[in-house]
Order: structure tokens, then sequence, then C-alpha cells
């Protein structure tokens, strides 16, 4: 035990410090501490089990699901090493572009098959750590829930936790629609083991969301539209009737970048390393994913921006116009990425560059057309329905991008910061929709009616390693109500 200091105070008191003692039963101590001690009510909590213990689901964010190739049963993503950038895997990780083909009409024999959990890049004699969901999954199991890809422990009657998998390359929506199937399907495996173990037919299962990144703009538009795709019609929205929200009680959304974040845009044009030192994927693979665009900045989710030749006067770019991209030759209108172009247009040898440029930029047009559609749906500003809550925790501790400024040809010049996780502004997280009439508060505003929100001091994965996040997301799973809080109010008599 270190020794303990006295400190004189106002008012005669004397404060001992130093030692974890002097802070039991003190009105004085300035103490914080790391570790985590149980309630009885929390442990009773974590060791329950019964119909009335939601099922929870983790939905991992961009990049944070497998994929094979159900063609040659190489794995595309989720083992990195130099192969992971040969020909033939960036090939089998590009999404397909084809002229008179709608998004979701274009497959690829790339699948997803689980989580990312940690992996390892080897690349030149060199070992990079890439984190992944492996924390989150032994989180919620030390919670008390049981994981739903592992044999059944032998004092348990069933699972209630579960991953999904999802396609990450591809449109939102269209992984929306797949959500709904696992949940379904959830459903129907659950309502059978309740039958059998408590008697209960047809139960009202509902689940529980912990969605990361990416995978939280999959699962707000879940609950908005369920399975619903977007009109054909660019200038439409769906029904918002909350479907998604019918088996949905609780949906934890965790660092998403709700208004977009600025690296989406700098990857599109640069390129993206995983880590410091690691090889880039090249810009035109990642800028045939549709997902990419579904996450551009808009407002409160950063700028890019142009000077203009007073040196004062600021022009930004609507990153949703094809003509912007046109203009500065960025992503998929650089002639430079033909290269990739080539191994992302079936038979893609067989055209010429020209051709297949105007291939590219028609990939590109059909991406920001479903990506403004998709961000306009989510902005509809509408009350949840009662049944249904929804908790944001957003890093708000680490530099993040907040401009970027370009010259007259595009090229990327310097970054201003501002507050976020890293990779997503906390005013992204938010959606804050401030207003800058002088006669009105600077308060945050936002089209999404959280339940709470929480902020935590760490970077964008690390959210997932942090005690306080984890302390928090255990009592709203595990001991919090919803606002019905009748027992039994969602079950079938």
């Amino acid at each position: 035990m270190k020794p303990f200091r006295v400190t004189i105070a106002a008012a005669g008191l004397l404060i001992l410090t130093g030692c974890v003692a002097t802070s039991v039963g003190s009105y004085q101590s300035f103490g914080t501490f790391n570790s985590v001690l149980s309630s009885e009510l929390a442990v009773r909590s974590r060791e329950y089990e019964g119909i009335e213990r939601n099922p929870v689901v983790i939905i991992p964010g961009f990049l944070g699901s497998k994929l094979t190739d159900i063609a040659t049963g190489e794995m595309v993503w989720g083992e990195f090493s130099t192969s992971t950038f040969s020909e033939d895997n960036l090939r089998a990780l590009a999404l397909p572009m084809q002229i008179g083909q709608v998004l979701s009409g274009l497959k690829s024999s790339s699948l997803p098959f689980g989580i990312l959990d940690d992996a390892e890049i080897r690349f030149a004699g060199l070992t990079f750590s890439q984190p992944g969901y492996i924390t989150a999954v032994e989180q919620l199991e030390a919670a008390g829930y049981v994981n739903g890809d592992k044999p059944l422990p032998p004092n348990r009657k069933h699972p209630n936790l579960f991953c999904f998998a999802y396609d990450w390359r591809r449109d939102l929506p269209e992984s929306a629609a797949k959500l709904h199937e696992f949940l379904i399907e959830k459903r129907k495996y659950l309502q059978g083991i309740y039958e059998k173990e408590y008697g209960v037919k047809d139960y009202d299962v509902q689940f529980d969301i912990v969605a990361h990144s990416m995978g939280g703009l999959l699962a707000r538009y879940y609950l908005m539209y369920g399975k619903q795709d977007l009109p054909e019609k660019p200038g439409e929205l769906p029904n918002l009737d909350w479907s998604g929200a019918k088996i949905v009680d609780k949906l934890i959304v965790v660092g998403t970048p709700n208004d977009g974040y600025l690296d989406t845009f700098r990857e599109l044009v640069q390129g993206l390393a995983l880590v410091p030192g690691a090889p880039r994927l090249p810009a035109g693979i990642l800028s045939t994913f549709p997902s990419y665009y579904q996450m551009l900045p808009g407002a409160s989710g950063g700028n890019v921006a142009y000077k203009l030749k007073d040196g004062k006067r600021i022009m930004y770019y609507n990153l949703f116009n094809p003509n912007a991209w046109s203009q500065n030759k960025w992503g998929l209108c650089d002639p430079e990425n033909d290269r990739y172009w080539q191994l992302a247009i079936p038979e893609g040898g067989t055209f010429t560059p020209e051709q297949r440029l105007k291939i590219a930029r028609d990939h590109l047009i059909k991406c920001l057309i479903r990506a403004d559609q998709f961000r306009r749906a989510l902005t509809v500003a509408a009350s949840v329905p009662d049944d249904c809550v929804l908790y944001l925790f957003a890093g708000d501790a680490v530099k993040t991008a907040s401009t970027i400024y370009v010259d007259v040809n595009g090229e990327l010049l310097d970054t201003e910061y501002s507050s976020g996780d890293g990779k997503i502004l906390i005013s992204s997280a938010r959606f804050d929709s401030t207003t800058r009439e002088i006669k009105m508060p600077p308060r945050s505003r936002s089209p999404i009616a959280w339940q709470a929100i929480y902020h935590v001091k760490a970077a964008h994965m690390g959210l997932f390693v942090s005690d306080d996040f984890w302390h928090n997301v255990r009592y709203n799973l595990l001991m919090q109500p919803m606002p019905k809080s009748g027992v039994n109010y969602k079950t079938k008599q």
C-alpha cells in the first residue's frame, strides 16, 4: 500500500489521500478507479436466464465481417498478408461494375461468413495488429450472455448472443433486408426453444442490438423502414413505418457516422491503409463499394473545401454531386485507377481505357444517387415508437478530420481537425443540426430521438475497451426497463 499523504484543506479539514481505503465512506475523496464492482442487482441480472431477457445482436462496422470467395474457397477478407493485395484477391474484393445494371444486381462471388475478430497483417516481414470485435463478444459473454456460435454451456438452456455478419461493401438497404431475414430466423429458433423450455407458445421475442460504426446506419435504417428498399425514383423516400422496431427493443449505436465522415472521401481518393506502414487498399477498388458513398460527410460530418483566389472566401463541395468528382478527377473519375477497373469490370481487359472510364463514372453516379437518397431517408425526423429506445455512445477525445482543403486541380492539401473518435466527429455521431441564428442558443439538435447520449474518452475501436462504455452498456441492456415497464408487456397472451 502506498503511504498516504495529509493535505490541509479549508475549514481545518484533513484529507487523507494515496490509498483506496481513504475513499471508503469519504465525502472528500477525489479518487478515480478503473475497477468494476458489481451490485447485488447487477449480479442477479447477469445470472438471469429466461424469456424476459432479450437476445442481443452485434452488428459490426465497415470492414468488420470476413469475406470468402465461394468460387475458390479462399478468404478474401479476414487474413491479411501480401496476398491480400494481389490481383486475384483485389478482383474478388471489388464489387463488379456494369452499365445498365442496378447496384443490387451486381453479383460477387465473395460472401460474408463471420464477424472479424482480432487479426494480424503480415507484410514484408512485419506484423501489424488489426483490432476486431472479439472484445465486444467477450464483454457480453462476461455479462451473462450465451454465444450462439459456441457450444451451449451445460448450465444454460439456450443462446442469447448472436453476431450478424454482412457484406459491408454493398448497399445498406440491401443489408437491412438481410438483417430482417437474420432476426426472423433467430426469432423462430428461440420461439421453439421457449415453447419447449418454458411452455410459452409464439412468444413475442424482441432483440436488443449493439451496432458499431456503419452498422449503426444499417440498424437505424432497419428500425425505420424494415426490409423496404429505396424507391426506384431518386426523389422519393420509403414509407416510414418503423417496421423494424416491432421486433427491436433497444438499439445501442456506437461510434456511428450518422452524418458521415471525411475519411471516406480521403480513402476514395487516396486509398486505405489499415494501419500506418501497411500497404494501401487501392482507391480504384474501394470506390466500387456502394456503402462507402453512404458514409460521405454531410454538414456536421466534415467538409471538403477550396479556397478562392481572394484567400478569404471558401467554396464547399457537395460530395453527392457527380460533377464534383468528374471535375477534380476523384475516385472513379481518376484515369490512374484504370488498372483496377480492369479487375472490377467483368472482362474488363476487352474494353478500352475510355470505355472503362465511362463504366466507372456510371457506377459512381448510381452510388451517389443511392447514397443521397439513403441519407435523406435517415434524416427524416420522427418520434420513435414507445416500445423502442435508441442510445448513442460516441468518442469525444481524439483529433478528427473536420475540413480537407483541396487545390484548383483537386489535389488534397491540409486538414483541419475537431473533436471526435479519430474517425467520426462527435457532431456527426450526435447528428447535430445546430442553427447559426444569433437569437438562438447554440445547442445540439438532432433528427434522431436519442433516449440518452454518452460521451466516451476513447478512439473509434477503443470504445469497445473502455470500462465506462461497458459499465453503461451492461446497465442499459440488463437492468434498464423499457418505457412500457409492465412485466411481459410484449407477451402474446
